[in-house]
């Protein structure tokens, strides 16, 4: 066995070295030349046990203050939009329990490599709204803003993101694993926006986005210079090379504008929730939109009144008119109401749709056994599908189904009568 002097050599040779003594020192973080603190007022958040520290800004808002045309801390009742998302903590009085969290990132697709470099929440407060952003001076002070993010989200139960559920929270959940340290995320409700958007505005609106959102839904519109989303990462990296801070006080105006959007939706898909038929009869498809939220919570009563209203006001563009009459049958039909699901297919079939002629073929024929009224229905379908366009598959394949019922329907009038005949 080598003596300890010739294995200290053969390890210096493989470039291993031992003791502190050929250590390079850790170097310091390079100066701001134009720091943070210059583009907006806050302060250092710094502990004694973790390296570095983050910068605090602090912002309040009224309680009538409005982001758009909507108020940015509407009092609406909950109970309805925490059915839905299965979070009761949003319910509690005042909703001071409540964050709002938005991310930017020094990318876009998360990953390991990917750094949230500032984290923005507001929140709920007894005299109106606040926005606390905890911006990160250099990748080396990350556990201070993450032990920062931390202690301050210890006073809430409940937490709205848009779109967080895919990008925001699964990218902190990993920057606090590679950190080592314990994430704060498992303990929340999570109230996702971007999946209550697409559930009621897919049908009305062409983009869900959080832009689009606020043009169509809150009518706010960012100014021209507003910061585009993709541009952020590059323009991190330009800060931690010149240490110039200047240009990121648009990506910090940026962040709170995005805050402020989700409270004043949050507040907006609330109230539409609770009380649908004040709050969103503007459009039909918002109503039958909201009735299948309903349908799907099991609220059958109240969901039947959505899809009833939303056909009275018939304003639905292209074929919704029908497929909403559709789904509103099929919610009586679900129900064991086959009366009343043969009443709206009846509202559908006088103007000439052929699904609609053909549930009342099939209800005819094996619910009411009057193949003669399941006959003509049939036929009627079977005239309707070379003007309608509202049917699922080719039209081929649909007239051959209808003409093999048809003579199903014949064959069995036929035994009836023949049947008759010997009686």
């Amino acid at each position: 066995m080598p003596d300890s002097d010739e294995l200290l050599k053969k390890l210096n040779s493989m470039g291993v070295h031992l003791g502190a003594s050929k250590v390079k020192p850790v170097q310091k973080t390079q100066p701001d030349l134009y720091g943070i603190e210059m583009v907006a007022q806050g302060s250092d958040i710094e502990y004694n046990a973790i390296p570095g520290k983050a910068f605090m800004i602090q912002e309040q808002y009224p309680a009538g203050h409005r982001h758009g045309q909507l108020a940015l801390c509407p009092d609406c009742e909950m109970d309805v939009l925490a059915a839905y998302c299965g979070a009761p903590r949003i319910t509690q009085t005042g909703g001071c329990n409540v964050v709002f969290l938005d991310t930017e990132t020094t990318g876009l697709s998360g990953g390991t490599g990917t750094y949230a470099f500032l984290i923005g929440i507001g929140y709920r407060t007894a005299t109106g709204f606040e926005v606390v952003q905890f911006f990160m001076r250099d990748p080396s002070h990350e556990q201070a803003l993450l032990t920062a993010l931390d202690q301050w989200l210890s006073r809430f139960d409940a937490l709205v993101t848009f779109n967080g559920r895919l990008f925001d929270i699964p990218l902190l959940d990993t920057r606090y694993k590679l950190n080592q340290l314990p994430g704060p995320f498992t303990r929340f409700e999570h109230v996702d926006l971007l999946h209550l958007a697409r559930k009621l505005w897919r049908d009305r609106l062409p983009s869900r986005s959080l832009r689009s959102l606020e043009q169509e839904i809150i009518h706010y519109t960012r100014p021209a210079d507003d910061i585009e989303g993709y541009l952020v990462p590059d323009m991190y990296f330009e800060y931690l090379h010149s240490r110039d801070a200047r240009p990121l006080a648009g990506i910090l105006y940026h962040n709170v504008r995005d805050i402020l959007s989700m409270s004043s939706l949050y507040g907006h898909i609330a109230g539409m929730l609770k009380d649908p038929l004040n709050q969103a009869s503007r459009y039909s498809l918002d109503l039958a939109a909201i009735a299948r939220l309903y349908e799907g919570m099991g609220k059958i009563e109240q969901a039947a009144q959505l899809f009833e209203r939303s056909l009275e006001m018939g304003d639905f563009p292209g074929d919704f008119f029908f497929k909403t009459m559709e789904r509103y049958a099929l919610l009586h039909r679900r129900q064991g109401d086959w009366d009343k699901a043969a009443q709206v297919w009846k509202r559908a079939a006088e103007k000439g749709q052929v699904f609609a002629c053909i549930e009342l073929a099939k209800f005819y024929e094996h619910r009411e056994r009057n193949y003669l009224e399941a006959l003509q229905w049939a036929k009627k379908a079977l005239e309707n599908l070379v003007i309608d366009r509202y049917y699922f598959g080719s039209g081929r394949v649909m007239e051959r189904e209808i003409e093999r019922r048809i003579g199903r329907l014949n064959q069995r009038l036929s035994r009836s009568m023949d049947i008759s005949g010997v009686e």
